[in-house]
């Protein structure tokens, strides 16, 4: 009998083992790799990515085609004449990969501009005034000649980033160590063997996505009514991070003009030096979306419409406004299907856009 119920058991196991090992190397060889372990090095999308939504997925190359590009930190040195100095996330630092994923470059490219990216400024305070105010105060506008600071930020961290007091008189600043160096992989990506727990993530996600709208802490997944992305079985659907909406109920008026008032004083500051400011609010995906969603369960953001009456100092870069017609014209993946931020489409529209044409042509 202990002979029979040791062979017993010892077939179970070899069993459950063939079924785990066999359940393990299906999902990751038809679908946790394609984001995972991909061996042609591509971009994926974060979104996707962190909600396992391989139908969304818009594998890209990273290659830059412009002749003229924007300065990296080899390329700067003290007495330089920098024609446009720019700061934001990472829709401003190439998070997205993909062909061209530097706005900075199409200017540079178009308008024959010096363009210098800060990335990490004042030791990570990336999203304040600060460091701007500091290389003001401190003469080095003027020293390197600049015209123009663009500061970017993704619409739903405006307010948590710019509707707050800043010290309007600091002068110093280490900003060599922090001049942007372009990434040149998607090292941010985990590489994970067959076996791991993201075949259960997977399998969960799949489920969880048909079932709900927010499915992932992270993600929500909508229906729209039009064909505005090219994957095969994601033409109709919608990632949006859910920190997009989650933002919308500061977007309040009182908000708005605090950060359109701390905007007008960095922008009467910097005509001190000579520097016009540029401000490129980018349009959360979801806001730009949002007339195109079925069955929305969540409200429409007011961010654009509070800013856009508001008198201003600075320049005003709608970036909603500009990239609105051309989802009327059907034109997909404007914003990438399987990320949060922009593809290269929507940087063109941006960059040879009215308000950029009048700022830098021929000047």
């Amino acid at each position: 009998m202990k002979q029979i119920s040791y062979k017993k058991y010892t077939f179970i196991f070899f069993i459950v083992v063939i079924f785990y090992t066999l359940y393990h190397f299906t999902i990751y060889s038809l679908y946790t790799s394609q984001i995972f372990a991909r061996a042609d090095k591509l971009y994926i999308g974060d979104i996707a990515r962190v909600g396992y939504q391989t139908d969304a997925l818009f594998p890209r190359k990273l290659e830059y085609t412009f002749p003229k590009r924007h300065l990296k930190k080899e390329d700067y040195t003290e007495n330089l004449k920098i024609d446009i100095v720019t700061t934001g996330d990472s829709f401003s630092n190439a998070a997205m990969g993909g062909k061209n994923p530097y706005y900075q470059d199409y200017i540079a490219t178009y308008y024959d501009k010096v363009v210098l990216n800060i990335v990490n400024s004042d030791g990570g305070k990336l999203h304040t005034f600060e460091p701007i105010v500091a290389l003001a105060n401190s003469g080095w506008f003027k020293k390197h000649r600049v015209s123009y600071v663009i500061i970017q930020s993704v619409e739903r961290f405006c307010v948590m980033r710019y509707a707050k007091k800043f010290d309007f008189t600091k002068s110093t600043i280490d900003l060599k160590r922090d001049i942007e160096s372009p990434r040149t992989t998607n090292s941010f990506i985990p590489h994970i063997n067959f076996i791991s727990t993201a075949n259960y993530k997977f399998l969960y996600y799949t489920v969880q996505s048909k079932r709900k709208v927010h499915f992932h802490v992270d993600v929500d997944k909508l229906k729209l009514n039009k064909k505005l992305f090219t994957p095969k079985k994601f033409q109709d659907q919608l990632l949006v991070h859910h920190e997009d909406i989650l933002s919308i109920p500061y977007n309040t008026k009182k908000n708005i003009q605090r950060l359109n008032s701390n905007f007008n004083r960095l922008a009467k500051l910097l005509q001190k030096e000579n520097v016009t400011l540029l401000f490129m609010p980018t349009v959360d995906k979801y806001d730009l979306y949002y007339p195109y969603i079925k069955n929305n369960p969540y409200p429409k953001n007011h961010f654009f419409d509070y800013l856009r009456v508001l008198p201003k100092e600075y320049i005003f870069i709608d970036t909603k406004k500009i990239l609105e017609p051309l989802l009327k014209q059907g034109v997909q993946n404007l914003y990438y299907p399987d990320d949060t931020h922009w593809s290269y489409k929507a940087i063109d529209a941006i960059v040879t856009s009215s308000t950029f044409k009048q700022l830098f042509m021929d000047r």
